[in-house]
């Protein structure tokens, strides 16, 4: 069977390819119509709802609205690409709004009755109300009676219902924003040897809770050295030879924010063990050594870069049956 070239195909094919190439342009063609025009009408639908909330605050306050307008306009188009306006979740302000509804009405109160300036029309506790009425239990289980609450502190201190990032924070990152009020955390971050807050592998979240907790430094689990064997786990034990002040709080020996000494040590290694070894047992007698003696002096001793850790290396517990002095 041979295929006949388009000069002597059959007229009856010959208008069946040309309905075909007919059909194909004119679904082209809409279809891109339909691409062009979808986005206008969407930003046109978009642009009526942020004018008629604009008209609504200007109702309200004229002076708000007029001095604030571009920023507004922004201010209410960007809360469209947070959770809070997903009308799919029945938790969200859009997903709870009746329909044909503004959701802004879930924060903002009826007919706007306040814009969040604290003190002027929403006091630190109806600001703070109305954000538990959605965001309680959890993490914001003890909110209430915590650090953050006691100093009379807002939610929207550090949030924004509009902001663009992930957790609705003011800042663009913890460190950034925490620091704001606890400067020295961002010196110590600084310094030599620090968890990697700046590199971004270590949140300050992820050992302390802002929203309050039940115990010391609203540390996640109540006390330091719990929140320590989260990623420090190989020092948990319980070991055969247990060191005390290691087993009583990891922050006796070590800063956890920064420090100028290697593992995060408050001082060198020597001087850190003898704030507790200073009068029994070897180490206060090779430290504090008379003049006369052939061991070496206190200072020789530092200059040298010696330390207690060069015998006694498990000085976190040892499992070792003559581990008792932590050598082994």
């Amino acid at each position: 069977m041979s295929i006949k070239s388009p000069s002597t195909a059959s007229p009856v094919w010959s208008v069946l390819l040309a309905i075909s190439l007919a059909l194909i342009v004119s679904v082209a063609i809409g279809a891109g119509a339909a691409a062009d025009q979808k986005p206008d009408e969407l930003e046109e639908l978009l642009e009526e709802d942020v004018e008629e909330i604009i008209e609504e605050v200007r109702a309200i306050s004229p002076v708000v609205a007029e001095r604030r307008m571009e920023d507004l306009r922004e201010h209410i188009e960007r809360v469209e690409e947070t959770a809070h306006a997903v009308q799919a979740d029945p938790n969200s302000p859009a997903g709870q709004a009746a329909e044909g509804e503004q959701f802004c009405y879930a924060c903002h109160g009826d007919g706007f009755e306040h814009f969040y300036n604290i003190g002027d029309d929403i006091t630190t506790d109806q600001a703070n109300e109305t954000c538990l009425d959605c965001h309680s239990g959890g993490e914001r289980m003890h909110w209430h009676g915590g650090a953050h609450e006691f100093q009379d502190m807002a939610c929207i201190d550090c949030h924004n219902a509009h902001s663009d990032n992930e957790r609705l924070l003011r800042a663009e990152d913890q460190l950034q924003l925490c620091s704001d009020c606890h400067q020295e955390r961002r010196v110590d971050f600084h310094r030599p040897h620090h968890h990697p807050v700046r590199e971004g592998q270590v949140e300050c979240s992820d050992c302390h809770n802002p929203h309050g907790e039940v115990g010391s430094a609203q540390l996640r689990e109540g006390e330091v050295n719990e929140t320590c064997y989260q990623c420090h786990a190989e020092y948990r034990g319980p070991f055969l030879w247990e060191h005390q002040p290691v087993r009583e709080d990891c922050t006796q020996c070590h800063d956890p924010h920064g420090s100028v000494h290697p593992g995060m040590l408050e001082s060198r290694t020597a001087q850190v063990c003898q704030s507790c070894h200073v009068t029994l047992g070897h180490p206060g007698d090779v430290l504090g050594a008379d003049p006369g003696d052939d061991i070496p002096q206190q200072g020789q001793f530092m200059v040298r870069g010696q330390g207690c850790m060069n015998c006694h290396s498990e000085v976190h517990g040892s499992n070792h049956p003559g581990g008792a002095l932590f050598q082994r």
